[in-house]
């Protein structure tokens, strides 16, 4: 609906309103306008001398039963445009579904869902789809409200169910992103390490909690960026208690020159060999 025609159904909601206010309320009104009547006539018979002045309250039923006369005839005035416009919002919220559909869609192919996209980009990404969604509720609302006021609150609930379900999938992502960034630091904390200081038992505890924490989150598990952090977990499970072999004691240079040999690579073991040094050997392949 454009703003005109929403503004236009705003009115006309509200004289729908007002005027089955007065259906229902008729009873209770009816009931007062009754105490009030033998309230005055009570009145009189005890008081005989005063008098009591009952034109104004004579008016006063008058004007009701004309209102009550106007109600019903505006009921059916406009019961063809309360109709028709209940037709039009039923299918603005019809539209609406299927928009944010066509959105959740689209959505699943952005860059946010590949590992390759990084954490910053991702995360920034993640933060407009919020801001694109304003637009989405912004008509679920004034739709909704609309609804209600046609007497069918029940129609927006799929709009407002998938808007919800938009958001906690973005939520999600964001987790994954941030637990990414988390694993991603710890890995290049690692490859800094000097050989001579690393100590592969801590870090292998760490990583398989890394590796818990992202099997326990709610994300879909299909999706390319987990698939991508999971198997650079992998890969660290698997190089951990290699390199943990290495760190033994019992190694001894003719091991190491074996070693040396086997991959087509010469380097020295002293305090400048970094974790990164053995990490990029890819020793897991021999």
């Amino acid at each position: 609906m454009k703003g005109k025609d929403l503004q236009e159904v705003a009115v006309l909601l509200s004289v729908k309103e007002e005027n089955e206010e007065i259906t229902i309320n008729e009873n209770k009104t009816n009931l007062k306008i009754d105490q009030l009547d033998a309230s005055i006539k009570m009145f009189a018979g005890i008081l005989p001398k005063v008098k009591v002045d009952s034109s104004k309250f004579a008016k006063i039923q008058t004007n009701w039963s004309k209102a009550k006369i106007d109600a019903k005839n505006v009921k059916k005035t406009i019961a063809p445009i309360v109709e028709q416009q209940d037709g039009v919002n039923k299918q603005s919220i019809k539209n609406l579904e299927e928009q944010i559909i066509q959105f959740t869609q689209e959505m699943r192919k952005r860059a946010f869902f590949q590992y390759k996209t990084g954490a910053k980009e991702s995360i920034d990404r993640l933060g407009d789809v919020f801001n694109e969604l304003k637009e989405f509720e912004n008509s679920k609302d004034v739709y909704g409200e609309n609804a209600r006021k046609f007497g069918n609150p029940d129609l927006i609930i799929k709009a407002v169910k998938d808007i919800e379900a938009i958001k906690i999938t973005v939520d999600n992502m964001k987790a994954l992103w941030d637990h990414i960034s988390h694993c991603q630091n710890a890995f290049t904390r690692f490859m800094t390490n000097k050989w001579v200081e690393t100590q592969p038992f801590e870090m292998e505890d760490e990583v398989k909690k890394l590796m818990k924490t992202l099997k326990d989150m709610k994300v879909d598990k299909k999706a390319n960026a987990y698939g991508g952090i999971l198997d650079e977990i992998k890969k660290w499970l698997v190089f951990l208690p290699l390199i943990a072999e290495l760190a033994d004691k019992a190694m001894r240079p003719r091991h190491w020159d074996m070693i040396k040999e086997k991959v087509g690579v010469q380097f020295t073991i002293d305090d400048s060999l970094l974790l990164k040094n053995i990490y990029d050997l890819n020793l897991g392949k021999y």
